[in-house]
């Protein structure tokens, strides 16, 4: 897999699981209780736990992305 390739992946895989993050931490706000219709906020603990995972997965390919780019294009130029 090209180098170019790969920072492709990354940014899909990482816009996909922020959405994701995002999505499941607004169901897990909005969560409301199915016996009386009104929110609780003791329940829904499975959206915030996917939604944490959907952020780290993101911060992740984030990291990976910017990591590989450290460094990439500089030059050592040595002058008398």
């Amino acid at each position: 897999m090209s180098s170019k390739a790969i920072d492709i992946l990354c940014w899909i895989v990482g816009l996909i699981s922020l959405a994701f993050g995002i999505w499941q931490f607004y169901r897990f706000a909005t969560y409301r209780n199915p016996q009386t219709g009104q929110i609780d906020w003791q329940g829904g603990t499975s959206y915030l736990w996917l939604a944490i995972a959907g952020i780290a997965i993101a911060c992740a390919c984030a990291l990976v992305f910017f990591l590989r780019h450290v460094n990439k294009d500089e030059e050592i130029h040595i002058t008398q």
